[in-house]
């Protein structure tokens, strides 16, 4: 078998696993207005949606236009002002905005309509007004005049729509309870919809501006704390931290790259920043079919030496003693906790996946443990160890004796390994 054929089956593999779990899922993608100057790049985000849309996914896509917005503009000789990330929108500017919008559309629609003879799963982008706004207003003495923000979501006509198989399609445009036209920020609104819709998912296209720096996976509480590196990110921080609260998981891709979309939902780590509000990875008690798993994640370690071999049919009978991190089906650690006499306990067999090393995951895994010690009203844990000494060490363990571990585990000491044991006191 060549070695494409491998890839590509061992990414089908993977792949195959994220098509059951976003199966039904609701997904609003915010497409900035850049995108619609490549008409390559437009044709290939159409194919995108197109396979989310087979896979089952159930899509609203909220429509940017800032550069054609602004070249109309200019075209026809309208100034205009900006406020941090907000154009101010006057009167004469609605008409250029609804023309330009009405061709941008247009060319969305198109790019779809090519691409239904192609991928066999036809499928109708819809619009409607189900995005109630309301005048920005007056701000620190500046009138944004109509210029809007979400003041209510038709969730129940959206969630319809999305429930007969349609995609959902909104522009910038919306209207109030007394019929006036309103410029929305398109970001915002995609925060807004989302958040009232509480996605499963919210994917951004962003500038390298607003992604730089960040980690490839957060929480909201993280990113509320982390330090922005330009007033852009500032903004997006800000943006994520007021407005999605009730969305899962937000994914921040590069505008630049927007084929990202399917890796960053069909693979394992993506290919942006993924911003969490549930739990991203779970730490649970082990169930015997996690032994596979299990055995995945320790061969390795065990092949050089740094953990005992365990055969599949000791994991089998010990599997109660473990515990796992669980991200998305997949095991990437786990750790074992095996109690003696006198309310001693063993602490063996820590190990995380090295694709995941460096997000504290081995301290929480420990943690974990201890915690489940103490409830089982042990106060002390003890493990041996060849390579990772240091790290317990920095986490509480000291140096100890082989002659300070409970007398059944003395006999079981493997002199030929020549371990060192560490002992902590539980508080």
């Amino acid at each position: 078998m060549k070695q494409s054929d491998i890839e590509f089956l061992n990414s089908l593999r993977q792949a195959s696993g994220y098509v059951h779990l976003h199966r039904g899922k609701t997904c609003v993608i915010y497409l900035p207005g850049d995108l619609f100057l490549d008409n390559l790049a437009l044709q290939e985000f159409a194919e995108d949606i197109s396979h989310l849309h087979a896979f089952g996914l159930k899509i609203v896509l909220v429509m940017g236009a800032t550069p054609q917005i602004n070249q109309a503009l200019e075209n026809a000789g309208v100034s205009w002002q900006q406020q941090q990330q907000f154009r101010i929108t006057s009167a004469p500017m609605l008409p250029i905005l609804q023309r330009t919008l009405g061709e941008v559309r247009s060319q969305l629609e198109a790019a779809f309509s090519r691409q239904q003879p192609l991928s066999g799963h036809p499928l109708t982008l819809c619009s409607g007004n189900w995005v109630i706004a309301q005048p920005k207003g007056v701000i620190n003495g500046i009138d944004f005049q109509y210029t809007g923000q979400t003041r209510k979501v038709n969730e129940e006509a959206i969630r319809a729509i999305l429930d007969s198989g349609q995609v959902v399609l909104l522009t910038p445009l919306a209207y109030s309870l007394t019929g006036e036209v309103f410029n929305l920020n398109t970001l915002e609104q995609a925060c807004s919809v989302a958040n009232k819709l509480q996605a499963d998912k919210l994917m951004i296209f962003t500038t390298a501006q607003q992604i730089q720096g960040l980690p490839r996976q957060l929480s909201l509480t993280d990113l509320k704390t982390f330090q922005p590196h330009n007033q852009e990110q500032a903004q997006l921080i800000d943006l994520l931290s007021e407005q999605t609260r009730q969305v899962k998981r937000i994914h921040l891709m590069n505008e630049s790259d927007p084929t990202s979309l399917i890796i960053e939902l069909f693979s394992r780590d993506g290919i942006g920043t993924l911003v969490f509000t549930d739990r991203y990875h779970q730490i649970r008690q082990a169930r015997i079919e996690d032994v596979s798993g299990i055995i995945d994640l320790i061969t390795t370690l065990e092949q050089k030496g740094m953990l005992v071999k365990r055969s599949r049919e000791r994991l089998e009978l010990e599997i109660n003693n473990f515990s796992v991190i669980e991200r998305d089906g997949h095991i990437i650690g786990c750790a074992a906790l095996y109690p003696y006499e006198d309310q001693v306990a063993e602490l063996a067999c820590l190990a995380v996946d090295r694709r995941y090393q460096g997000q504290s995951l081995g301290e929480q895994l420990l943690a974990h443990l201890e915690s489940s010690a103490k409830k089982q009203h042990l106060n002390r844990l003890f493990l041996l160890t060849t390579h990772t000494h240091h790290w317990f060490i920095e986490h509480g363990f000291v140096p100890s004796s082989l002659e300070q571990l409970p007398t059944s585990r003395q006999s079981l000491y493997n002199y030929q390994r020549q371990s060192k044991v560490l002992i902590k006191e539980l508080t």
